[in-house]
Parts: C-alpha cells; structure tokens; sequence
C-alpha cells in the first residue's frame, strides 16, 4: 500500500497535483510522518485529531519523515513496517 501511495504522489506531482489523505491512516501517530516523507501534501482529520496530528508534524523533520518513508518502504510486511517504526522512535 505504501509503495502505491508513493506512486499516486509521484504521478500527482509530476501533473501539478496535490494527494491528501483521510481517515484513519491520516491520524495514525506512527503513519504521519511516513506519509508526510512519502511526500503527501494534505492530512484531513477529524477534529479532536487535529491537536495530535500537529503536535506529531511539529515533532518530525522532513527529513526524518522521509528516512522513516525509505524504512518503511523497504520492509516486506505491514507487521514489519510497524515493528521498524516503533523500533525506530
């Protein structure tokens, strides 16, 4: 699924286009700055997730979002991908 989002961004991109994503995922604490290193431009949240949600931009570089995207990307498993990113933290 990762691998795909990172498509979609790079295809958006190339054509001047913005991808945000919504939901669950987008107010994922440990998700966040993976999405944001896979270069994801706008996170819609509900409310009540919008002081969490800052708080974790405000916490993570760009570039440690995307050294976190490239860990992510490079596990085989959403299990390992998870397991890296709390190892990781």
């Amino acid at each position: 699924m990762l691998r795909l989002i990172q498509m979609t961004v790079q295809a958006a991109h190339a054509h001047g286009k913005w991808v945000g994503v919504c939901g669950e995922l987008a107010s994922d604490r440990q998700a966040i700055p993976v999405l944001i290193g896979l270069g994801i431009d706008e996170l819609s949240v509900s409310a009540r997730q919008v002081p969490m949600v800052k708080a974790r931009l405000a916490s993570v570089s760009t570039t440690r979002a995307r050294e976190l995207a490239a860990l992510a990307l490079a596990a085989p498993t959403a299990r390992d991908v998870r397991r890296e990113l709390e190892a990781s933290q």
